[in-house]
Parts: C-alpha cells; structure tokens; sequence
C-alpha cells in the first residue's frame, strides 16, 4: 500500500515538474531573457534615418551593409535564411550552407545582413543581382565563385529555449559572440561604443553605404525605432517601378524607369531613373517588366513623362542612388542600383530624415 502510495506521489510530482519544466539557465543568458519556444516568423527591428552622424558614449556603431537583411533560423546546425518579407532565400545562397555548423547552440535566431564582397573584399550590391529571382539550383550553382558571399551577423534574438529580445542590445550582442564561430562565409559584424562620429569618417573614407547607431540598452522591438538609427553616407532610397519610357537615340530597350513612393496608401511619382544601367542590365530588365504591362497608370496622378510610357503593375522594386531631394519631394539625379526583392512595394514610403539632435539629444552629442 505504502509503495503504490509513493508511485502515485511520484507520478504527480513528475506530471508538475513536467508542467513547470525551464531550459536550463546558462551563462549566455541576461537577467531579462524569457524561457519561450522558439518563433517560426521573426519581423526585424528597423533603424530611423537621421541627418548627422554623432558620438555618445551610450550607444553603440556599426557598419551599414550593403546588402539583403536576413534573419538565420538555426536548428540542429541546419541554416535557415528568411528576408525581412518573410521570403525564404536559403536556396540562394549555397556558400551559407554551413553558417549553422558555426553557431554553437542546438536553436538560435541571428540577425545580419547578407553581403557580396569584391576582389579587394568590399561589399557591392550590385554583386548580389544575379541572384535575384533564381529559383533553379543549376542557375544558382553557375553563379557561385562569381562573388565572395558573407553573413554578417549583428544580433542574436533567441538562443536554446530563451527569446533574448527583452536583453540590451550589448547583452545580446556578447551572447551572440560566445556562441558563434567566425568562418570565411559567416562574420560577426564588429562595432566601438560611443565614437561615432569617428567611425563615419572611416564609413565615408572607404565609400561604405552608412553608419548603424543603436542604443546600447536598447530592446529589440520587431518594427521600425528611434533607438536604432541610420546615417548614410549617399543618399539612397528603395522605390517602385511603375513604368518605362521608350528608348532615344542608340539607347535600347527602353529610357528610364517611372518610379515612385507611397503616401497614404497611394503611388506617387519621385523620378525617372535611366542612369546605372548597362547592355545586361537594360535587356535583364526589360524581360522582366513585360509580364506587369498595363494600360492604367497606377499612380495617384499620373506624372509627364518625356517619352511615350508603359505603365506596369506596381509589384517591382529597385534601389536607387540621388544627388538630394527636391522642394517637390522628386530625386535629383537618380542612378540605378539593383532591385530588391527582399521588400514588398508597400513598404516603399517616404522616408522623412529626422535631425539628429532631436533624437539623440543636444546635450549628449560632441561638438
């Protein structure tokens, strides 16, 4: 009797552990990091575009990477790569296949930023084109050694049955650095606390694409904030490619790309864009946009063009470079970069540079 009485008292004692079951509390976990399953969709964290770099000694700086925002999923040292529009893109990039080898945790989320690098080891996003829409691997396999490929990871959101989302950025950033294992594909993306000022000269003396400023207490929030800033150093915008207009003179094709941002759930005209193209690239894209012909112009009002246009279905996305913006919120001198298909045409909105000052505060910058 007194033994079936001790097997039921077992029983419920290991039917409550069971309940009350936490992963085990390691080294690599802040005080404020949550036992939790696992995510299946992470959206990341996005930075505000400020006018002026600054230094403070409570934030951090980091390089702006000139290439596709991907969140890493890893499991069993298997490596999952999802773009910031939920796109799986791990079939594009085979040189990653190891990243999760590298990374020593059973479950782990990483956010970073996929990058092409040259033969003098620069990013070049232009690197990265080829790879946009390919979805056959013999296609993908003919493109491999064409550019170095490289996940830079700057952050670390869950790691063995702990969501660290509520840790600062610094907590999470030195979790990140116990558990991961540099590798030729995969780096840690470095950053110095509180010069930054001086670390943007340095961003502008080798041409990079801009500063990343974070709060070092900063929370990850999965939507856009001010405790995460950008500072670029050309001006640069991701927009919607609503139209074409006819080729002049030698020019084949088609002239410029009709682009333009959403206001209010509305299109509305910033630019032609017909500089930064090649022979390739004006018959790449060509193909590309007669599939989204239409006889409607979809913008809100429909811009003058200065050729006979073809309007297109608002579903592509490119990059562009520009001189300023002007009084009537058109780009100046805009030049083609590469298209983007790591960001839905929605998600192309007039960006408002905010003053540095306001966010940081007048107080805590360096003169």
């Amino acid at each position: 009797m007194q033994t079936r009485k001790r097997q039921e008292t077992g029983a419920a004692a290991g039917k409550k552990a069971r309940r009350s079951f936490k992963p085990k509390v390691s080294r690599l976990i802040c005080p404020a990091a949550r036992a939790a399953r696992m995510p299946g969709v992470i959206q990341p964290m996005l930075a505000t575009l400020v006018d002026d770099p600054f230094s403070n000694p409570e934030w951090i700086f980091e390089t702006k990477w000139d290439g596709f925002r991907a969140m890493c999923f890893v499991q069993n040292g298997s490596a999952r790569f999802v773009s910031r529009n939920q796109l799986d893109m791990t079939h594009q990039y085979p040189e990653l296949v190891g990243v999760g080898k590298q990374v020593d945790a059973k479950e782990a989320i990483l956010d970073g930023e996929i990058v092409a690098l040259d033969r003098d080891g620069m990013p070049r996003f232009q690197l990265l084109q080829p790879r946009v829409g390919r979805k056959k691997k013999s296609d993908i396999e003919a493109l491999l050694g064409k550019a170095k490929i490289v996940y830079f990871v700057f952050d670390l959101l869950y790691v063995d049955g702990y969501d660290l989302m509520s840790c600062s950025v610094v907590e999470r950033k030195a979790a990140l650095e116990r558990i991961l294992r540099p590798a030729s594909f995969m780096k840690l993306s470095e950053h110095i606390v509180g010069e930054g000022e001086a670390f943007f000269a340095q961003i502008e003396k080798f041409h990079l694409e801009g500063m990343m400023a974070k709060r070092a207490a900063s929370h990850y929030v999965q939507r856009r904030s001010s405790d995460w800033l950008k500072v670029k150093t050309v001006e640069r915008s991701e927009v919607v490619v609503a139209g074409y207009t006819a080729p002049r003179g030698s020019r084949s094709h088609f002239g410029a790309l009709v682009v333009g941002l959403y206001r209010d759930r509305e299109l509305h005209y910033v630019a032609h864009v017909g500089g930064g193209f090649n022979q390739r690239t004006l018959a790449g894209m060509h193909k590309l946009m007669q599939q989204l012909r239409t006889k409607q112009s979809p913008f809100v009002d429909t811009p003058k063009t200065n050729e006979p246009v073809q309007w297109l279905k608002p579903k592509l996305v490119a990059e562009v470079k520009f001189s300023e913006w002007t009084a009537d919120d058109h780009l100046r001198h805009p030049v083609f970069i590469g298209l983007r298909e790591d960001k839905r045409p929605a998600q192309c909105r007039f960006e408002l540079q905010r003053a540095t000052e306001k966010l940081v505060g007048k107080g805590r910058r360096k003169s």
